[in-house]
């Protein structure tokens, strides 16, 4: 429709604006509580690394625990105080060995997820910095429409203005037109004078009479 906006070219300029709005709201509360956006991101096969890497632990464990009764049973002294000693502090070495592992893997699990968060909130931010962008460029191309119509619908106008005045002024036009001359008629020359005739009432009578 002449001279009016576009309605879809009006929603997508909306819709821009909008979709910025969300994400700028969305790594805003990523910032202000990156605890719980790492949660979510946490790498869901975390925990069978974890198991796997416990169940390791544990039979490296046992394997030594063998190890020291079968060193205590051939030094004859298996199920003595120092054999019992020796397996106790194996056991403790492999718990400990069990807990920095797990503490590891968690740690470098939670610093993996807090990365990805805080990249995704960058990430919301050029994304909705860019559908700023393209909401304001779509603004400007509308506004650039609306002067070119204008401009377009002034010109239009002027053009019937002025072709309206030429229609409204003819009837005058031709009246000056016939009364210059009907009042500079040039008569016959004579002995090198020129004589003007002054035409008079008659004389307008007879003409309107002729062009009638």
């Amino acid at each position: 429709m002449a001279g009016g906006a576009n309605p879809s070219m009006a929603q997508a300029a909306i819709n821009p604006y909008q979709r910025a709005s969300g994400a700028n709201q969305m790594a805003l509360q990523t910032y202000a509580n990156p605890g719980a956006a790492a949660a979510n991101m946490m790498n869901p096969y975390q925990q069978q690394v974890i198991d796997t890497t416990l169940r390791d632990v544990g039979n490296a464990a046992q394997i030594g625990m063998n190890t020291i009764d079968a060193q205590a049973q051939a030094a004859g002294a298996f199920g003595g105080s120092r054999h019992g000693v020796q397996g106790a502090e194996a056991m403790k070495g492999y718990q400990q060995q069990a807990l920095d592992k797990v503490g590891a893997l968690r740690q470098q699990g939670y610093n993996q997820a807090m990365n990805n968060a805080f990249n995704a909130a960058q990430g919301l931010q050029g994304a909705g910095q860019q559908a700023f962008d393209m909401g304001m460029g779509v603004q400007n191309q509308q506004m650039k429409q609306g002067m070119m119509q204008q401009a377009a619908m002034q010109s239009l106008i002027d053009a019937a203005k002025g072709q309206y005045g030429g229609y409204a002024g003819q009837p005058t036009t031709t009246m000056d037109t016939f009364a210059r001359g009907m009042t500079g008629v040039q008569g016959v020359q004579m002995g090198g004078e020129q004589s003007y005739m002054n035409p008079g009432l008659l004389n307008y009578m007879q003409a309107f009479g002729m062009m009638g």
